[in-house]
C-alpha cells in the first residue's frame, strides 16, 4: 500500500520540483565541475549509459526483417543413381546425381508474432536505460557531497592555520613583553621560562596545522583532478550557512534510488513477460531464395529457385514449467516492491536525520560565535590586568589558550554546518549538474 500512496505524491513532485541548493561559494561550483569532469567512476556511468542505449537499438533490430546468405560445396564420391524400367514399352532409364553439388542462398524471415518477446524485449532495454541513468544520478550526488566535504575541510584547515599563527603571534607578544619586565626586575624569571614554553607549544601547533592544511588540500586536488601540488585557490573563511526555505519543504521524491526502485519493479515485470513469451506460439514467414547446381529438374548447370514458406511453433505440455516459472517471476516482482518501501523508508530516515544535524549544527555556530566573542574580551581583560600587575602570568596564557579553543571550535562548527547542509542536499537530490 505504502507504494500507491506514494506514487502520486513522486509524479507531482517530479512536475512541481524547484531548485533546492543556494550557491555556497563560487570555487566550490567551480571544483564540484572538475570533480565531476574527473571522476572515473562517472566516466564508466556514462559508458554504461551508452551501451544501455545501443542495447535497445539491438532490440528495437528484432522487429525488422532478417535476411541472411549461406553458400556450400559438396563433392560426392558415389552419387545417387536412379533407374525407371518399362518393360511394357521397353524403356530404361537411368539417372545418376551429380558429383559436384555447390550454390549459394539468401533467407528473409520476418517475425510476426513471438509471443510478446520482442516488443518486451524493447521496453526491458528501455527500463535497464532508465536504471543506468538513475545510477549515474546517484554517482553524480555523491561526487558532489565528497566534493563539498574535501573543500570545506581545506578551508577548515587553512583558517585554523590562521588561528594558530594568531596564537602564536599572542604568546609571542606576551613573551616580549615579559622579558622587558624580568630585564627591570619586576616579575620572576620562571614567568619568562613557563611563557617560552608556551610558545615552542604554540610554534609547535602551528606546525601541525600547516601539514594537515597541506595533505587536506592535496586531497581535494587529488579529488578535482589536478597537480597535488598545486596551490589550490580557496576561500579565507568557511561561509555561515544561509538556508533556502525549499530546503525544509522538500520531500526528496526525485531521489534516483526511488526511481532506481522503480526501474527495478519495471525490469521484474518485463522478466516474467518475457518469460511467458517462450510459451507463447511462434509464428514467422519467410522466403528463401538459391542458385545452385545441380538446379530445378536435375539440371547440371547453375539455376535459380524459391520457396515461400511460413512457420508455427507451439509448446504443448512442459511438466508445468510454465507454470513454476510465472511464480518464481511474479515472486521476483514482490521483492522488488518490497525493496522500494525499504528504499522509500531509507530516503525519510535519512531527509529526518539530515535536516535534525543541520539544525544542531547551526545552534553549535551560534553557541560557538558567543563563546568565541566572550573568550576574546576575557584575554584581552588578562592582558589589560596583566600589564597592570594585577594578575599573573598563567591567568593571561590561560585566556590566550581559551580563545584559540573557543576559534577552533568555532572554525570547526561552520565546516561541520556546511558539510551538515551538504548532506541534506544530498538527501534531498539537490545537486543538478548532469
Amino acid at each position: 500500500m505504502k507504494k500507491r500512496i506514494f506514487y502520486p505524491l513522486f509524479c507531482c513532485c517530479a512536475f512541481l520540483s524547484v531548485p533546492l541548493m543556494a550557491q555556497q561559494s563560487p570555487l566550490l561550483e567551480k571544483y564540484r565541475m572538475m570533480a565531476l569532469d574527473y571522476n572515473h567512476d562517472l566516466k564508466a556511468a556514462e559508458k554504461n549509459i551508452a551501451a544501455s542505449v545501443e542495447i535497445e537499438k539491438s532490440a528495437k533490430a528484432d522487429l525488422k526483417p532478417k535476411l541472411s546468405g549461406a553458400a556450400n560445396f559438396q563433392y560426392t564420391g558415389n552419387p545417387l543413381e536412379l533407374t525407371l524400367d518399362a518393360p511394357s514399352i521397353g524403356l530404361s532409364k537411368t539417372v545418376e546425381g551429380k558429383q559436384l553439388n555447390y550454390g549459394g542462398s539468401l533467407s528473409l524471415l520476418q517475425p510476426i508474432y513471438t509471443g510478446g518477446r520482442v516488443l518486451e524485449s524493447i521496453r526491458m532495454a528501455k527500463h535497464q536505460q532508465s536504471l543506468a541513468s538513475n545510477q549515474a544520478k546517484v554517482l553524480n550526488d555523491a561526487v558532489c557531497y565528497q566534493t563539498d566535504m574535501q573543500y570545506w575541510s581545506a578551508v577548515a584547515r587553512q583558517e585554523i592555520v590562521s588561528v594558530a599563527e594568531d596564537f602564536r603571534n599572542s604568546i609571542a607578544a606576551l613573551v616580549k613583553t615579559i622579558k622587558e619586565r624580568v630585564e627591570v626586575g619586576l616579575v620572576d624569571p620562571q614567568d619568562l621560562l613557563m611563557a617560552e614554553v608556551k610558545l615552542n607549544e604554540a610554534e609547535y601547533q602551528l606546525l601541525q596545522a600547516q601539514s594537515n592544511f597541506e595533505t587536506g588540500r592535496m586531497a581535494l586536488n587529488s579529488m578535482i583532478g589536478v597537480r597535488l601540488e598545486n596551490a589550490t585557490e580557496l576561500d579565507d573563511q568557511i561561509p555561515v550557512v544561509v538556508i533556502e526555505d525549499s530546503v525544509w519543504l522538500s520531500t526528496g521524491a526525485e531521489r534516483p534510488e526511488i526511481r532506481m526502485a522503480y526501474d527495478r519493479i519495471r525490469i521484474a515485470e518485463s522478466t516474467k513477460k518475457l518469460n511467458d513469451s517462450q510459451f507463447k506460439p511462434q509464428f514467422y514467414v519467410g522466403i528463401d531464395g538459391s542458385y545452385s547446381s545441380p538446379g530445378y529438374n536435375f539440371k547440371k548447370d547453375l539455376d535459380p529457385n524459391y520457396a515461400v514458406y511460413a512457420k508455427v511453433s507451439v509448446p504443448i505440455f512442459e511438466w508445468g514449467k510454465r507454470k513454476s516459472e510465472k511464480r518464481a517471476s511474479s515472486f521476483r516482482v514482490g521483492m522488488a516492491e518490497d525493496n522500494l518501501n525499504k528504499v522509500m523508508d531509507q530516503v525519510e530516515l535519512e531527509i529526518g536525520v539530515a535536516r535534525k544535524a543541520l539544525s544542531q549544527a547551526i545552534e553549535r555556530v551560534r553557541l560557538s560565535e558567543s563563546s568565541l566573542a566572550k573568550a576574546e574580551e576575557n584575554e584581552a581583560k588578562a592582558v589589560e590586568r596583566y600589564n597592570e600587575g594585577k594578575v599573573s602570568v598563567v591567568e593571561v596564557i590561560d585566556a590566550q589558550t581559551y580563545r584559540q579553543t573557543s576559534q577552533v571550535n568555532y572554525v570547526q562548527a561552520k565546516a561541520a554546518a556546511q558539510g551538515h547542509y551538504s548532506e541534506l542536499i544530498k538527501a534531498l537530490h539537490g545537486y543538478d549538474y548532469r
